[in-house]
This record gives structure tokens, sequence and C-alpha cells, in this order.
């Protein structure tokens, strides 16, 4: 009979065992899902904020994205973003962990902005550039989809070596 018992015994700490290793992976799960869903929702809202800027008037504090003269600065001012390091970071709250945008003006195509957002445990930026769950947003005052996510939740790490 005590064999049994203690057979019983360590059978159940084996299956709380794994349920609770089930428990831990299906969180681990929701919050990565979690850290995507607020990075897209961010790049999405700064490439919008980027498109008014665009549409508004120069005189009025709009800003023309066909423009050789425009950096990265000026359309983060342009579009209400508070920007840091040369306008190219800009925070992104909510993410989960710590994030940051990176606007892209001069990335061969003219006329079109690029926001890069990375989610990444201790920063957001490797080396200069967006590093963990990735989150690119293409604006395109052109386009049919002005504002489309063109790359999501990839984990990238640049490497300065």
């Amino acid at each position: 009979m005590g064999q049994q018992q203690l057979l019983l015994l360590v059978l159940s700490a084996v299956i709380v065992g794994l349920a609770v290793l089930a428990g831990i992976e299906a969180f681990d799960r929701g919050e990565r899902q979690a850290t995507r869903d607020a990075l897209v929702q961010r790049a999405m809202s700064i490439g919008t904020d980027i498109l008014a800027a665009h549409r508004k008037s120069p005189q009025l504090g709009g800003i023309n994205l066909e423009s050789d003269e425009l950096n990265e600065d000026e359309i983060g001012r342009a579009a209400g973003l508070e920007t840091k390091q040369n306008g190219a970071y800009i925070d992104a709250d909510g993410a989960g962990e710590p994030a940051t945008c990176d606007i892209d003006h001069d990335d061969g195509e003219e006329g079109i902005a690029f926001v890069d957002c990375g989610s990444k445990e201790g920063g957001g930026f490797t080396g200069g550039f967006p590093a963990g769950f990735i989150v690119k947003v293409r604006v395109d005052p052109e386009a049919e989809e002005k504002v489309k996510v063109v790359e999501s939740g990839e984990e990238v790490s640049h490497d300065n070596s």
C-alpha cells in the first residue's frame, strides 16, 4: 500500500510540473504576440502621423517626402513626434519590453518613408539598428495602401562586428 501511494505522489508531482511548464510556455507565447501587436500599432500610428504631415502645407509645418533635403529629424518634428538622437529614435511605449522606432527617409526610394520599430530586452536598438521583434511600415503617399506593414515579427539582431 505504501508503494502505491508513493507512486501516485510522484506521478502527481510530474503531472503538476508538466502543467506548470506548459502554462509558462503559453504565457511567454502570449507575451511575444502582444509585443508584436503593440509594435505594429505604434509603427502604423507613426506612419499615419508622417502621412498627415506630408499632406499638410509646408507653410503650416508640413513636409514633402519627395524632397532630397528632408531628414528624419524634420519628419519627426512635422509629425509631432518626440524624437531622440537626430530624430531617428522614438519611444514605442506599450510594447511590453523596451521598444524604439526609427524613421528612415533615405532608403533608396524617393518620396517614401519607412518606420522601423524594434523591441528587445535591454533596448530596442543594437548598433544603431532595430533589434528583437521587428516591424517595418512603409509610408508611400502615391500608393493605394498609403501606410502599410511590409515586415512584421521577425527576430533580427544586427551585429557590428
